[in-house]
């Protein structure tokens, strides 16, 4: 799941510098157990909105940056992006001109992509942060969840 994000990245962000783990005090930590932290948006049905553009060194950092950035919704400045097709387009939320969250996926016309970045915008402002760590295979098909889940906001 990493490598097919970081790709997907790399060509909806061509001019920004490949994701470094954020926050070094803790790289070794990360290192060690193999974990890292990339936060999603979900919406009600577990279908992928968008995906925080920072990788992490561990999940609490990836959970701090999506409760900073849903605290902060409305600050963010939406943004398209077109592919390397004519019917390739994809969006970028930004905070001081730095991509915080991406689409998760490409849309056909700027205008849907534009919508969508408002939409995941809003959603993003509502969104119930849940402390819950999915830990992806090989295939990138099935992942285990480990029991532990905490609710921080309702």
């Amino acid at each position: 799941m990493l490598g097919s994000w970081l790709a997907f990245r790399a060509r909806v962000l061509p001019t920004e510098t490949a994701p470094v783990l954020l926050a070094p005090r803790r790289v070794e930590a990360a290192t060690r157990t193999g974990m890292f932290g990339v936060w999603r948006l979900l919406a009600t049905n577990n279908r992928e909105l968008g995906r925080g553009s920072a990788l992490h060194p561990a999940p609490d950092e990836a959970w701090a940056d999506a409760e900073e950035m849903s605290a902060r919704a409305e600050q963010l400045s939406p943004t398209t992006v077109r592919g390397d097709l004519s019917t390739r387009h994809a969006w970028a939320l930004r905070l001081n001109g730095e991509p915080v969250l991406i689409s998760s996926r490409w849309y056909e016309s700027p205008g849907e992509a534009a919508t969508a970045a408002r939409s995941a915008r809003e959603q993003l402002g509502r969104a119930h942060i849940a402390r819950v760590v999915n830990i992806g295979t090989r295939s990138g098909r099935r992942y285990r969840q480990p029991d532990e889940r905490a609710r921080l906001r309702g």
